[in-house]
């Protein structure tokens, strides 16, 4: 089911900020501490994906054993346009088709929905820049930020 309009922002986000006490969920589950652990099974593509996303994931402060599943398509997304990329490099964009005439290169289709889920599931995870500036960690330091302190 589609909800139009932006995400919503976090709890902990809109407290800081003092939003009404009618739009914030009081009962809003908090996922474990712990970060995600790899299934057992996935291709050393995969695991090679997963252990730098959930190490970039743990040094933000937002790696939650809650999402293992969800981590696991974004990676398995990962390496299907690595894939995907690499047939399109080695080969032409148009191919023959079966029967006769000139078709796009299925590997294109593959390509474009892996980044399509790679872009959706990358905002989630704060993986991206814009992502970023909407996610404050609690605790967070300002060491290595050139701008902290600069801001009102």
């Amino acid at each position: 089911m589609y909800r139009g309009g932006p995400a919503p922002k976090p709890t902990a986000l809109r407290l800081i900020e003092g939003d009404r006490a009618d739009r914030i969920n009081p009962a809003e589950p908090i996922p474990r501490g712990l970060p995600p652990v790899c299934p057992d099974g996935v291709s050393d593509d995969v695991r090679a994906i997963w252990d730098y996303t959930v190490a970039e994931l743990d040094a933000m402060g937002t790696a939650a054993a809650a999402d293992r599943d969800a981590l696991l398509c974004y990676c398995e997304a990962v390496v299907s346009h690595r894939r995907a990329s690499a047939v399109l490099a080695n080969s032409a964009v148009l191919v023959k088709g079966i029967h006769g005439g000139m078709v796009r290169n299925p590997a294109l289709q593959i390509q474009r929905d892996s980044a399509g889920i790679i872009r959706a599931f990358a905002q989630e995870f704060g993986l991206t820049p814009s992502a970023r500036t909407r996610i404050e960690v609690k605790g967070a330091s300002d060491d290595g930020n050139p701008f902290a302190g600069t801001g009102t």
